[in-house]
């Protein structure tokens, strides 16, 4: 993330729903279910 200077990611998972708080942004973990739910078509 650093070397695109982004400050928040996403990782797609089956099961897992956490936000990993980093030094210079976040990485929100989601499953898929949620993930394709928010996704607009």
């Amino acid at each position: 993330m650093v070397e695109l200077a982004a400050t928040e990611g996403t990782i797609v998972t089956w099961r897992t729903d956490e936000t990993i708080p980093l030094s210079f942004g976040s990485i929100q973990v989601v499953p898929v279910w949620r993930f394709l739910l928010e996704t607009e078509p």
